[in-house]
């Protein structure tokens, strides 16, 4: 089993271990949590964002070609979601658009919240009413997060660099753009999401597994916080309490400091 290297982006500070991650489950989402005790490793190119994990070569390479009117009314990502638009593109971009399927199809990524607060906005996003949010304190997820699998080459994690894809300059020589993982890079219109990511790297990008479960966790031993949404029912509350008793986690449920009306 690969250790944890944990990697800040752009020598971003960690977070501390007293410090929480976050992640927001809909009740099925949670359900299964309690029941195989795991976070999934979602693969890259899953995501809904087709630039993720664009080396800043590639971006270069992309915008030169642009200002050179090398390439006409099709964007990086447009390249990216349909391979047949690529026939007609100068060859280096090509072979720029191949390394970027390689990579997204051989990483894996389980995504967390970087913030002490609750956020109005991620309940938003991605829960509703029946939702549940859990807090771990940073210390814990960094020493029991673990991946048992023959065939990962890297295993690291770090603070999400945001980035504005629109605006790089093809002769820029500006280092502190550099991500050393490109995992840890997105474009800054996500930046509302304030990532931390666990990255797994994988030897080939032929697979067929679109996600990696972790290691089976003991939920006890996370220190995790379960916060119910907002708008929650009480006796809705009651049965979520019920579930962590279940499990020994007796004192597991806080209650949201969100009021809405």
């Amino acid at each position: 089993m690969k250790a944890l290297e944990l990697i800040p982006a752009r020598k971003q500070a960690l977070p501390n271990d007293d410090e929480f991650l976050w992640r927001y489950f809909d009740l099925h989402k949670f359900l299964n949590l309690l029941q195989c005790k795991t976070f999934r490793f979602a693969r890259m190119d899953q995501f809904e964002d087709p630039l993720e994990g664009i080396p800043l070569s590639a971006l270069i390479v992309y915008h030169a070609k642009l200002d050179r009117n090398l390439i006409q009314n099709i964007t990086l990502s447009e390249l990216i979601l349909d391979p047949n638009l690529a026939k007609d593109i100068p060859e280096e971009l090509r072979r720029r658009l191949n390394a970027i399927n390689g990579i997204q199809k051989s990483t894996f990524v389980s995504c967390w919240f970087y913030e002490q607060r609750e956020s109005v906005a991620m309940w938003n996003l991605y829960s509703n009413p029946d939702g549940i949010a859990v807090k771990i304190p940073f210390g814990n997820i960094k020493k029991l997060l673990k991946v048992d699998q023959v065939d990962i080459s890297a295993y690291y994690g770090g603070l999400v660099d945001y980035q504005d894809f629109t605006k790089i300059n093809p002769f820029q020589t500006n280092s502190a753009l550099k991500t050393g993982k490109v995992a840890l890079r997105k474009d800054k219109s996500f930046s509302h999401e304030r990532e931390f990511r666990f990255v797994i790297r994988t030897n080939t990008h032929k697979t067929e597994y679109t996600g990696i479960d972790s290691a089976p966790i003991n939920l006890k031993r996370l220190g995790l916080q379960v916060v119910c949404h907002p708008r929650m029912t009480a006796w809705k509350k009651e049965n979520i309490r019920g579930l962590l008793k279940v499990d020994g986690m007796h004192n597991a449920l806080a209650p949201s400091q969100i009021q809405l009306r």
